[in-house]
C-alpha cells in the first residue's frame, strides 16, 4: 500500500491522494485508475447521493471526478493564493452542494465558497469582507440537518480575540459558542486527520501528536462540531 496523506472509502471504491497522484480502486484493492491533474492534492470527499467526488488542493485548486466512468469532470483554481488552501470542505447531504473554506485576500483571510455540484460553479461567497473572523473547518450534521463551522476571531490589533463553534443557518452564523484554546486546538487537529481519513502519514505530521495526544486510536473518537453548541 502507497504512502497516502488522504485515504477515503464508500461502498466498492476507495481513492488515495498521495500530493501528486490521485488513486481510484476496487473494493478488492485493485487498481482502477490514476489521475495527475492537480498538484499537492492530499484531501479526497466522495459526494453523498452522486457518484463523484473532489479533491482540494492545498495550490488552490479543486478536481472533480466521476466514479461512473472514472474520468476527470472539471477542475479550476479557486483561488491564487498559493500554500495555504487546507481548510475544511463538505457536501450537503443530499449532495446539492459544496462548501469550501478559501483564502483569497491573502494567507490569513478566509470566506466559505458555495458551488453548485451539477456544474461545480460557484453560486455564493460568504463572508469576504469579514477580515476578522477565520474559519478552518466546516461539517454537515445529518443528525441536526444544519451545517456547523469551527473558526476564530481577530481583534483590532491583529491579535487573536477568542475561538468558536458555530452554527450556518440562512448564510449568517448562529448559536456562536466560545471555546477554549485547548479545545479548538484538539478540534482543528482531529477534523485535519478525520478529513484526510487518519491515515498513518497525516498522524506523523499531525500538530496534536507534538501536543502530547495519542493518536494510535483517535479515529475511534466520535467528534462533531455540534456537541460544542451551548
Amino acid at each position: 500500500m502507497k504512502n497516502f496523506w488522504g485515504y477515503v472509502k464508500r461502498d466498492m471504491f476507495t481513492v488515495g491522494c498521495t500530493g501528486q497522484t490521485v488513486y481510484v480502486y476496487d473494493d478488492k484493492g485493485n487498481e482502477l485508475k490514476k489521475f495527475k491533474d492537480i498538484i499537492y492534492a492530499y484531501t479526497p470527499m466522495f459526494c453523498p447521493q452522486k457518484n463523484i467526488f473532489v479533491v482540494k488542493s492545498t495550490y488552490g485548486m479543486l478536481a472533480v471526478y466521476s466514479l461512473d466512468t472514472l474520468q476527470l469532470i472539471k477542475k479550476f483554481r479557486f483561488s491564487k493564493v498559493d500554500g495555504a488552501q487546507d481548510d475544511g470542505f463538505c457536501f450537503s447531504c443530499d449532495g446539492e452542494y459544496f462548501y469550501n473554506i478559501e483564502r483569497h485576500i491573502d494567507s490569513l483571510k478566509t470566506c466559505l465558497s458555495i458551488y453548485d455540484t451539477s456544474s461545480f460553479k460557484r453560486v455564493k461567497q460568504l463572508f469576504l469582507d469579514d477580515t476578522s473572523q477565520v474559519l478552518s473547518h466546516i461539517e454537515y450534521d445529518s443528525q441536526k440537518n444544519s451545517l456547523f463551522v469551527l473558526g476564530f476571531i481577530r481583534g483590532h490589533a491583529g491579535t487573536l480575540n477568542h475561538r468558536f463553534v458555530a452554527q450556518l443557518q440562512n448564510e449568517m452564523l448562529i448559536n456562536i459558542t466560545k471555546i477554549t484554546e485547548e479545545e479548538y486546538d484538539f478540534i482543528e487537529g482531529y477534523k485535519h486527520l478525520e478529513i484526510m481519513g487518519f491515515t498513518s502519514k497525516a498522524k506523523e505530521w499531525s500538530g496534536l501528536k507534538y501536543s502530547g495526544y495519542n493518536l494510535s486510536q483517535i479515529e475511534s473518537k466520535k467528534v462533531f462540531l455540534s456537541d460544542y453548541i451551548k
